[in-house]
């Protein structure tokens, strides 16, 4: 129920057990590829996935992931469904939730030697940021209801790891919300905007307020914009979020893309 699921399953050699994914499963390129071919079925997008999509498909295994897929959980495990939830809180409870599924299905060994890469190419992104400076980041997850990754988000670790600080990240939960005010008072030295293929511009009104992602003019001209040490350097940028917001398989490339995204590489 989450493409950073369907991306492990494949990895850990798995993908012919792929009956169901979300309509932004982009991971490894032969998911998208089986969708087409209608040989896997797409349930919905990430929020928006109803128990009879799932159901008809007769799943032995349901994997959502963060507070947002918590209530679908919940009705799928009251249907005596099996289901590994992921939070997304630690780079540790996603190895763990990897090697879970893997003993879950049988593909133990391969979900070890998947968790091991990953730690293995953190290690070496990490040695080689070890002495940058420290830059204060603000990473905005969304535009409208403004929020960063918080104490409890892998992502917070992967900024801290490329050796930058994100703003606000003291603040409990995956992401906890601020304000604009409070931004300008934390002055970053780099802003960090998501972007994903097909993106929509920023939508401040009506029921699909919040969708689609802002721009960096609409950040300059915010508020006391002129007061922030990103805006004033040209350090607002835009990174792929696809790829960020995936704890999984894709976790050494999010740390990569945030790395030359806020030293400007």
């Amino acid at each position: 129920m989450a493409p950073n699921w369907s991306h492990t399953v494949a990895e850990i050699g798995a993908i012919d057990n792929l009956v169901g994914v979300t309509r932004y499963a982009r991971f490894p390129a032969e998911v998208p590829l089986r969708v087409e071919q209608s040989r896997i079925d797409i349930v919905g997008g990430f929020t928006d996935i109803t128990i009879d999509n799932i159901t008809r498909l007769n799943p032995d295994l349901v994997l959502t992931a963060t507070g947002l897929q918590l209530t679908l959980k919940a009705q799928l495990k009251a249907l005596g469904i099996p289901v590994i939830h992921m939070e997304e809180s630690s780079l540790e409870e996603v190895y763990t939730k990897i090697i879970l599924l893997g003993e879950t299905i049988n593909h133990q060994k391969q979900a070890i030697t998947l968790v091991e890469s990953i730690q293995g190419q953190l290690r070496k992104i990490a040695s080689q940021y070890s002495n940058h400076p420290s830059p204060k980041v603000y990473y905005e997850i969304n535009y409208l209801y403004k929020c960063v990754p918080g104490k409890h988000s892998y992502m917070t670790e992967l900024i801290e790891l490329v050796g930058a600080k994100a703003i606000l990240s003291d603040r409990d939960g995956i992401a906890p919300m601020v304000t604009w005010p409070e931004v300008v008072q934390e002055n970053p030295d780099v802003i960090l905007l998501p972007m994903w293929p097909d993106a929509t511009g920023p939508i401040f009104e009506g029921p699909q307020a919040g969708s689609g992602t802002t721009t960096i003019s609409e950040v300059k001209s915010r508020e006391e914009a002129n007061r922030v040490n990103a805006v004033n350097k040209n350090a607002v940028r835009f990174i792929d979020s696809a790829v960020t917001k995936q704890a999984g398989p894709n976790i050494p490339q999010a740390a990569r893309l945030l790395a030359e995204a806020i030293y400007g590489n």
